[in-house]
């Protein structure tokens, strides 16, 4: 494996776009479909990844559903449960370990592949950030280019500390994959917790064409932003990032109540929250929340902010974030050029910014209720755009 980036691999017999049927569209990634809002899911600019072991059940149910309107992406999600090694990158099929005709990988895919989805990701486990993680990565690169499946994007489920301690080995790895790639980052709680990783993260982006985000949160935005062909928004905190197997994901609480986005603050926040501290919680009026108004025809029009406190509320609150996402990603594609939408995205996130102080002094002269994530620092206040000149690794 090369330490610095080499040319991009030639398309060789790929199709023209193998990636059309989700360019350009900002997919929900789901995993328990309970409350997903699956029947919101905007079929011009959007789209489903199922993840998890039932993914391909959950997919042929929803397509059945609902006609196949918008694309279906399948995420096998073998880094949930293993870690990559070199000798075993992919979690194959049992009966496909021994193949004399073709690799247990090739024979996994054909299995996957044969289910009626759109792309699928590769069964790739669990990268560390680790020499070994190193070696794995470099055997999956291999195994993945001596396959033929056009419908198969390349998963790269690296553990977040990759983007900052491994970035140049990263990129020079993804940019010898000659299928369209689908970075991953693995955490125990937030994986882009510092400015130093969402600038990472963005040099990562821009250095890999065709390289999609999958399984993150507002970050999906950021990395349309920098020219991903497609990315993904986690219905739950559970799927805003991978967890290193064996451990789990996010801090210990007993709050019941489901995370909403407050589109004033580009952030997620619990709806009790919201129900405690927002003085002057406004209405939203996102389609599902005028639904909801309407339904109740209480004589006003959406639903308050602050409405989102019990677990019941999980469905509606998962409905209303995918709904401001949706539309912020509408208007980012409304601009007629990258150059624009980058300035649009700075724009939007310098404006959240802006609200924090005035949210926080609402409530309290001194204290800050509403904590500014380092991701959104940086996103609204750089002017780092083009990829970085170093690197580490």
């Amino acid at each position: 494996m090369p330490t610095t980036p080499g040319p991009l691999p030639a398309a060789g017999h790929a199709p023209p776009d193998p990636l059309a049927a989700v360019r350009g569209r900002v997919l929900l990634h789901v995993k328990d479909v309970r409350h997903a809002p699956l029947g919101h899911v905007p079929a011009v600019a959007g789209g489903v990844v199922f993840s998890g072991r039932k993914a391909r059940e959950r997919a042929k149910e929803f397509i059945a559903g609902t006609a196949h309107a918008c694309p279906v992406v399948l995420d096998p999600s073998a880094y949930e449960s293993s870690y990559a090694t070199a000798e075993e990158p992919f979690t194959t099929e049992p009966q496909h370990y021994v193949d004399t005709r073709r690799t247990g990988l090739g024979a996994t895919l054909e299995q996957w592949t044969a289910a009626p989805a759109d792309l699928v990701l590769s069964p790739t486990r669990y990268l560390r950030c680790d020499d070994e993680g190193e070696r794995a990565l470099a055997a999956a690169v291999r195994q993945m280019n001596g396959t033929d499946a056009p419908t198969v994007v390349f998963a790269a489920p690296v553990d977040a500390a990759w983007i900052t301690e491994r970035r140049t080995y990263l990129i020079a790895a993804l940019r010898s994959v000659r299928a369209p790639k689908a970075l991953i980052l693995g955490a125990r709680n937030n994986p882009l917790d510092s400015k130093r990783r969402a600038s990472a993260l963005r040099e990562v982006l821009r250095s890999c064409p065709d390289t999609a985000l999958l399984r993150i949160d507002l970050a999906a935005l950021e990395a349309m932003a920098c020219g991903a062909p497609f990315a993904s928004v986690g219905d739950t905190s559970s799927v805003r990032h991978a967890v290193p197997p064996g451990t789990e994901g996010g801090r210990p609480g007993t709050d019941s109540s489901p995370h909403v986005i407050l589109p004033a603050l580009m952030g997620y926040f619990h709806g009790s929250t919201l129900a405690e501290r927002l003085r002057n919680p406004r209405r939203c009026l996102c389609t599902p929340c005028v639904e909801w108004g309407e339904a109740r025809n209480n004589g006003e029009a959406g639903r308050p902010l602050s409405d989102f406190q019990d677990s019941s509320d999980r469905k509606a609150a998962h409905a209303h974030n995918m709904a401001v996402w949706s539309r912020w990603w509408r208007e980012l594609a409304s601009e007629t050029s990258p150059g624009n939408a980058r300035s649009r995205w700075q724009g939007m996130c310098r404006r959240a910014l802006n609200e924090y102080e005035w949210h926080n002094r609402e409530i309290s002269p001194r204290e800050d209720t509403f904590g500014v994530s380092a991701a959104l620092r940086y996103w609204a206040g750089s002017e780092d755009w083009e990829p970085h000149s170093s690197a580490t690794r």
